[in-house]
């Protein structure tokens, strides 16, 4: 796989990558849904660290570690690759809202546009006692102005406010599946719930015999090694609790 060249254009941080589609890439559906989010994912705290001229080991003024966290992320996908297929991935970065950037990323080849991933994130550390459960919102002081966000990114933004006000106001269900995440394969390098595992308990709670056209995950919360989650359905949304406290939702269509 060749490595992601950066674009020097007008309308701000921007990522071509170009690979051939492999087993770590492909589900028996088309692109794998936890690839596409780690990958992307990749990209876009590499759009930050370009915007911020520093590394990914993001760092406020203080020198205290920094993490562009993840506060929704949306997969559409459309034709289905196949195995040894060549795509291209164009990803963009955005300003979405205050405190929040967004990133679109467009994967396509020969037969035309595979996927489309959207991701908004924000800026937080931890506190002093570690946990991942007292996350504190930060910034970063040396990221330079981005451009405007497109239709698709603030529909998005919009979107994950409004399932994030029906998740809150909720009346919490019996739930139907539980799943505590294994810290080896579930936590990233900094301690905290990696964003994809969302998706998988969703799925994992709700297993299909085909893919999605799309799935979208509103990050509200984060727990700590060795907590479980409780997953409640409500029609196409399946919510995320970690003991007394929500932390996610998702909705898959």
């Amino acid at each position: 796989m060749s490595r992601p060249v950066l674009r020097a254009i007008d309308t701000g941080p921007a990522r071509q990558g170009h690979l051939t589609l492999g087993m770590a890439q492909l589900s028996p559906f088309g692109l794998s849904e936890q690839w596409l989010l780690r990958d992307c994912g990749d990209r876009h705290w590499g759009l930050i660290a370009d915007a911020a001229g520093s590394s990914m080991a993001f760092r406020d003024a203080c020198g205290t570690p920094v993490y562009a966290a993840f506060c929704a992320t949306s997969v559409t996908w459309h034709e289905a690759p196949m195995l040894g297929a060549r795509a291209t991935v164009n990803s963009t970065l955005h300003d979405v809202a205050p405190q929040r950037i967004g990133s679109l990323h467009t994967i396509s080849g020969a037969q035309g546009s595979y996927a489309t991933v959207r991701m908004i994130s924000c800026f937080l550390k931890h506190d002093s006692s570690g946990s991942n459960t007292r996350l504190l919102r930060s910034g970063l002081t040396t990221l330079k102005d981005l451009p405007k966000a497109p239709a698709a990114l603030d529909h998005l933004h919009l979107r994950a406010r409004m399932l994030a006000r029906l998740a809150r106001k909720a009346t919490p269900e019996q739930p139907h599946f539980h799943y505590r995440p294994v810290p080896a394969l579930d936590f990233n390098a900094v301690g905290l719930l990696y964003f994809p595992v969302f998706s998988k308990i969703a799925e994992m709670a709700a297993p299909r015999d085909d893919r999605p056209k799309q799935r979208t995950v509103v990050y509200l919360g984060n727990l700590n090694p060795g907590e479980g989650t409780n997953v409640s359905r409500h029609g196409a949304h399946s919510v995320i609790r970690a003991a007394d406290r929500l932390i996610g939702l998702v909705e898959t269509s």
